[in-house]
């Protein structure tokens, strides 16, 4: 299947779908494109005041993306980095829409209590994303 995204971030849940989603690509030689964001606070006076964090934050997010690609590379896999900014839900449909995904991968937040649903951004993406949604529980 080509045309795979997956949504990426420091969890277990975020491993476990990008393994997810290099066997996919794997089974029919398609490719898969990783998207991270940054978040923004929306508060464009405090996002100033942030900025050297965000530059650690954007290091970390710039590494995660290489660390995917170097995964995805040792099995025969080619991997598209993506950094967006913005609301993570946001971004990763915005995401969809511009690559023309027609699967997204994501892992559900594990720390979701039972009955809470799958996380914020799991159910955003998966209620609002105009492709077909794979969340990979941790």
């Amino acid at each position: 299947m080509s045309g795979i995204l997956v949504a990426l971030d420091d969890s277990v849940g975020s491993e476990r779908a990008l393994e997810a989603a290099v066997i996919l690509a794997q089974q029919d030689g398609g490719t898969v494109s990783a998207v991270t964001v940054l978040e923004r606070s929306g508060d464009a006076h405090l996002d100033q005041l942030t900025d050297g964090v965000k530059a650690q934050a954007r290091s970390r997010l710039e590494d995660l993306l290489k660390a995917a690609g170097n995964f995805a590379s040792s099995r025969g896999v080619q991997l598209n980095p993506i950094l967006c900014e913005g609301h993570p839900a946001n971004a990763i449909i915005d995401c969809a829409e511009q690559q023309q995904a027609r699967l997204v991968v994501l892992g559900a937040n594990s720390d979701a209590k039972a009955g809470d649903g799958l996380g914020d951004t799991a159910d955003l993406v998966s209620n609002h994303c105009p492709c077909t949604v794979l969340i990979v529980k941790s």
